[in-house]
């Protein structure tokens, strides 16, 4: 009966111990699932309408100054639509630059013989053309107010500055490439030249053609065009402009502008747009003064002093555009030196 009864007994101890083994088994498989599954450090999903959010505070309105009101004198100075006046095609800035050297020169035999037949863009770009003849219109309106101070002295910047609207207009009718009054610029130099001619003294006629002129250059740089045109031919130098004025523009830059501009590399730096608005002219100033019919033109001594000034504006133009105030300094002291041991054999 005993034995019996173990034996029954047997029966679901066995049947314990498999399904604990299975248990075991089971929970071994799947145990590191739930350790390393995706659900183990999952941020429980939030009910957004749960959550409660400050209202929004309303926008305080910024305090903006108030737009300037321009007088009429400055709004006269800007074109409503400066389009309308640009010259020549859009410039394609995809295209690359050219590499330029570290060194500051441009000496070669084009430069340093005399431009003849254009070939003024290597001298002087048509944006300087343009804003000489704008800054001189500027300083002819003030010069050109009543009889009494143009003819107690004022006649003489006058001449000046006529003579240097004339030679600028003279360098756009040959110049290779877009420049602004290009197509009137011809008529324009004779009609200045003349004024720059008359105004050697200071007299009634004299001031009424300055007048005239004056208008004329705030009608041109407002947009409008001489009644006539012309072509350009075969141009009198001397008959454009005096050499003495020219000598004057060019003693104006290299003295009262250049050497102030050149004294520390601050300015230097400062002036930078200005200094080479400045050298180009004194490039440009310097091949006129060498060509047929003014005095000395054919003397050799006296062409190379204004070879070696000119050649001096394009290194000093070169030295600017790499920012290199040392080599700037060194140009301009080349310029100094040659005019100054060519006034000690030549007189004006």
């Amino acid at each position: 009966m005993v034995r019996r009864f173990l034996a029954f007994a047997r029966v679901p101890l066995l049947t314990c111990s498999a399904v604990l083994l299975l248990r075991g088994y089971l929970a071994a498989e799947t145990t590191p699932a739930a350790q390393t599954g995706p659900d183990r450090h999952a941020v429980p999903n939030l009910n957004s309408a749960a959550i409660k959010r400050s209202p929004a505070k309303p926008a305080t309105p910024r305090k903006r100054a108030r737009p300037p009101k321009w007088p009429a004198d400055v709004l006269d100075t800007f074109f409503p639509d400066a389009r309308e006046k640009l010259v020549g095609p859009r410039p394609d800035y995809t295209q690359a630059a050219p590499v330029k050297s570290d060194t500051p020169t441009a000496s070669s035999d084009e430069n340093t013989s005399s431009v003849k037949g254009g070939g003024w863009s290597k001298l002087i770009d048509a944006e300087t053309i343009e804003t000489e003849i704008k800054r001189l219109a500027q300083d002819i309106s003030k010069t050109v107010t009543t009889p009494a101070p143009f003819k107690a002295g004022s006649y003489k910047e006058c001449r000046r500055d006529f003579s240097l609207v004339a030679t600028l207009f003279a360098v756009a009718a040959e110049f290779d490439g877009d420049v602004r009054w290009k197509d009137s610029a011809a008529v324009l130099r004779d009609s200045f030249a003349r004024a720059g001619h008359n105004c050697k003294v200071g007299t009634d006629q004299s001031f009424q053609e300055a007048t005239q002129r004056k208008q004329d250059l705030a009608d041109l740089i407002a947009g409008n065009r001489p009644a006539t045109s012309g072509t350009a031919g075969k141009v009198d130098w001397p008959q454009v402009a005096d050499r003495s004025p020219l000598m004057q523009r060019l003693e104006i830059a290299q003295k009262d502008r250049l050497a102030k501009w050149l004294v520390s590399k601050q300015d230097f730096t400062a002036h930078r747009d200005d200094m080479k608005h400045e050298s180009q002219l004194m490039a440009t100033l310097a091949d006129v003064i060498t060509r047929e019919g003014y005095e000395f033109w054919d003397d050799d001594t006296y062409t190379n002093y204004a070879r070696e000034l000119k050649q001096s504006g394009l290194d000093l133009a070169a030295a600017i555009d790499l920012d290199n105030y040392d080599h700037a300094r060194a140009a301009l002291t080349k310029a100094t030196t040659s005019c100054t041991d060519c006034h000690e054999g030549y007189r004006q």
